[in-house]
């Protein structure tokens, strides 16, 4: 085949072999009864290249990239794993590596949650994480002498004294409330350890 009496291909039994750019204003289309096209809309603001490279430290590289740079590329590496990497965001209704599940709304399931037909994260997370701390109701000791002590998991929030501040008799005492953490719809007092 020639142009302005330059060899740019031949045709042989094994196919069209060009040894120039082939430029189309329709899809270049490979395979009989199942077709992968190649196709542009000419809309694009900017032109897009897909690319086979490698060298010796990436044999074989397939990458998409347009006038500002690469976006997406997937390799063989020299041991012969697989990468395939992203220039930017990935958007998934639902994200699986392995045997782990990423769902669009925060939820994550997989082996180290207790297997691949576990609750969803956030399941799992509703029932066995603190979600809030508070103090709980108020409460106003007896007369105290010197050494008073409070249950497991209260703390003081307040002195009731005579003026002394001796911390004896009975005109002295302490306000205090229990420590208490949400757990599901559980608010647990924390006992003492």
């Amino acid at each position: 085949i020639y142009a302005n009496n330059a060899l740019v291909g031949y045709i042989d039994n094994s196919g069209l072999h060009m040894s120039v750019d082939v430029l189309t204003n329709g899809a270049v289309r490979a395979g009989n009864a199942k077709k992968l096209s190649l196709t542009s809309n000419n809309n694009s603001t900017m032109t897009a290249t897909f690319n086979l490279w490698g060298d010796a430290n990436r044999p074989t590289v397939i990458e998409l990239d347009d006038d500002q740079g690469w976006h997406l590329y997937s390799q063989r590496n020299p041991d012969g794993s697989i990468v395939f990497t992203v220039n930017g965001d990935i958007t998934a209704n639902t994200l699986r590596a392995g045997g782990a599940i990423y769902a669009n709304n925060g939820d994550v399931s997989g082996t180290v949650w207790g297997g691949g037909n576990a609750a969803w994260l956030s399941g799992y997370l509703y029932s066995n994480m603190v979600k809030a701390i508070r103090l709980g109701p108020v409460a106003l000791s007896g007369g105290l002498w010197r050494d008073f002590q409070l249950g497991g998991g209260q703390v003081v929030t307040g002195f009731h004294t005579d003026g002394s501040w001796e911390m004896e008799g009975d005109d002295d005492k302490v306000y205090y409330r229990p420590i208490q953490y949400l757990i599901g719809d559980t608010w647990v007092t924390a006992p003492s350890v």
